[in-house]
């Protein structure tokens, strides 16, 4: 059986490098908006500081989750970091939801870190 590779001209990489960064830019731009937002409605005492906190980090999550979804449907190499990042932030912010002042995020973020190394050593 023949192996062909399928390669890449240099201007479909330089367009997919350009559609990561317009990614990117948009993550971003979500992000300063949620930002922003959650700041407003804590002003306006529609939020108390630890609903807050629990958008912020659910909300942030959830942007990068979908920043590496949109990645890898548009055949993107996906960033297992932000990956890790975004699990944690959606747990932190559901955690910090329920229970607020229950887990450090510290604890989880060495926990993620943890788990991201011993599945990177398994799968090779």
């Amino acid at each position: 059986m023949v192996k062909v590779e399928v390669m890449m001209d240099e201007g479909a990489l330089l367009a997919r490098a350009m559609f990561n960064l317009r990614l990117i830019k948009l993550s971003w731009a979500l992000f300063f908006i949620l930002i922003g937002a959650s700041w407003i409605l804590e002003s306006l005492y529609e939020l108390e500081s630890t609903q807050k906190w629990a958008l912020v980090y659910a909300g942030t999550g959830a942007i990068l989750l979908l920043l590496n979804l949109l990645r890898y449907i548009f055949k993107i190499p996906v960033s297992r970091f932000t990956t890790g990042l975004g699990v944690l932030g959606v747990f932190m912010g559901v955690a910090n939801y329920y229970a607020p002042d229950s887990i450090s995020i510290w604890a989880a973020a060495i926990l993620i870190i943890g788990f991201s190394m011993l599945l990177g050593a398994v799968k090779r």
